[in-house]
């Protein structure tokens, strides 16, 4: 692993971003009456998309492990990541708490 090895500073805002959007539909679908519920869940795992926030914080760390990122980029990563979900309407403690997570599985 390298000093600044990793996907370029845009890819990764791309990636937190998404990664937040996803963690917003998951957060809002867990609000969601069951038969509504049902069908956004049938329409994410035909997508492949994850379903639930363990899920999406799995699948968050195994992108950080995957692309070999430096120390540097795995920080700068969870920093944008952070951002992002707080910029959609995350608390800044539940930001902090998914973040955490991501960065001890990674």
């Amino acid at each position: 692993m390298g000093f600044f090895g990793g996907p370029s500073k845009g890819t990764l805002l791309t990636m937190s971003q998404g990664i937040a959007a996803v963690a917003m539909q998951i957060q809002m679908l867990q609000q969601a009456e069951s038969e509504e519920k049902e069908v956004i869940l049938a329409g994410m795992r035909k997508e492949g998309a994850p379903t639930s926030m363990n899920e999406l914080i799995q699948m968050a760390a195994s992108v950080i492990r995957e692309q070999d990122m430096g120390w540097y980029k795995k920080n700068q990563f969870l920093g944008m990541i952070f951002g992002s979900l707080v910029s959609i309407g995350f608390s800044m403690a539940d930001a902090n708490y998914i973040k955490g997570q991501i960065e001890l599985l990674s």
